[in-house]
């Protein structure tokens, strides 16, 4: 149950959320660098491979696509609190596509 998977570390994603993320196709518009040669880029099909994280290992339970490529193109339980940004340009980008405002499918 819910309680068991949190258990006592407090974490904030559950197991299935990672589940879920491991199980979810990769956005394969998102850009990986040269982290990956097309072999590897088509064995790696889950959204828990990304170009930071390109062997998939496991950090937790959260998701390494949502966690690397904001705003997240699939939906997630997260309200945004606060967007830090060095770039002030951006700020109406992720206004727009905050999911406090605009739904994923």
């Amino acid at each position: 149950g819910i309680n068991a998977e949190y258990g006592i570390r407090g974490r904030h994603e559950l197991i299935s959320y990672y589940q879920d993320c491991a199980k979810r196709a990769r956005n394969g518009g998102l850009f990986v660098a040269d982290q990956f040669t097309p072999e590897t880029l088509a064995a790696r099909k889950s959204a828990i491979y990304t170009r930071q994280n390109p062997t998939g290992t496991r950090y937790g339970t959260e998701c390494p696509e949502e966690r690397d490529y904001y705003p997240y193109w699939h939906p997630s339980p997260w309200k945004d609190a606060a967007i830090l940004v060095s770039d002030s340009s951006r700020c109406d980008h992720y206004k727009t596509e905050s999911q406090n405002v605009k739904g994923k499918n």
